[in-house]
């Protein structure tokens, strides 16, 4: 890795696939009902932008036994996605599945930025056709902040290369507003794209560095960042 070579952060859900919202709902109301989590707004909120470790924190609630609780859901959570999940649950945003392909060929160090917990967003980016690609990320089961995932990432790339990069070298890619929030919390530049939920509009109130609709031939949108 020279000093010059950005570290690309990619996001999951929206930016490089969709799980289908259905199985994702049933999954996780199969698993409040275990546990008998009474939640009747379950179905109707947003996860874009967000961490499942506050996901479920919010799903459970206020009670004693939350943290235990969090624990016994995240394990069953994982193992459940790990064993369900498939092709055939997942809509894979193309442009951007070959985006992560071509900076990888590119000898660029290719991680996640993203809310799902470790094991959850491995079995995602493998059933969408991208296995051993990403080596290192910051992950939404330790922090129910988005914005302290960037650094997580950075931590876990210090760890495993003899690279120590600047905040700047760092570029996070994804389709919320959140996204953008956390790059510029950490002090790395931001694509914001529009394959998930939100319009160029929405996400152009919080100033990325770029927009777009596609992440087509990341070469030249690095180019635009000044790498």
């Amino acid at each position: 890795m020279t000093s010059q070579q950005p570290v690309l952060l990619y996001d999951i859900d929206g930016t490089l696939l969709r799980v289908r919202r259905e199985f994702l709902l049933e999954l996780i109301q199969e698993l409040l009902d275990l546990f008998n989590v009474t939640n009747p707004a379950a179905g109707s909120k947003s996860f874009a932008g967000r961490t499942d470790r506050g996901i479920f924190m919010e799903l459970i609630g206020s009670r004693p036994d939350a943290d235990d609780l969090f624990l016994q859901l995240k394990q069953m959570y994982t193992e459940a996605m790990r064993q369900r999940l498939s092709h055939n649950h997942i809509d894979r945003i193309d442009d951007a599945i070959q985006s992560v392909r071509e900076a990888a060929e590119m000898g660029l160090a290719v991680g996640l930025c993203t809310g799902n917990f470790r094991d959850v967003a491995y079995t995602k980016v493998e059933t969408a056709g991208l296995k051993d690609i990403f080596s290192f990320g910051g992950f939404g089961g330790e922090y129910s902040d988005r914005n302290l995932l960037p650094a997580a990432a950075d931590r876990e790339y210090q760890s495993l290369y003899a690279d120590c990069p600047g905040a700047e070298r760092y570029v996070v890619i994804g389709d919320t507003p959140n996204d953008i929030r956390c790059a510029k919390y950490f002090g790395a530049r931001s694509v914001a794209v529009t394959t998930g939920g939100f319009s160029a509009e929405e996400l152009g109130r919080h100033s990325p560095d770029i927009i777009s609709d596609s992440l087509n031939n990341p070469a030249e949108w690095l180019k635009k960042l000044g790498f």
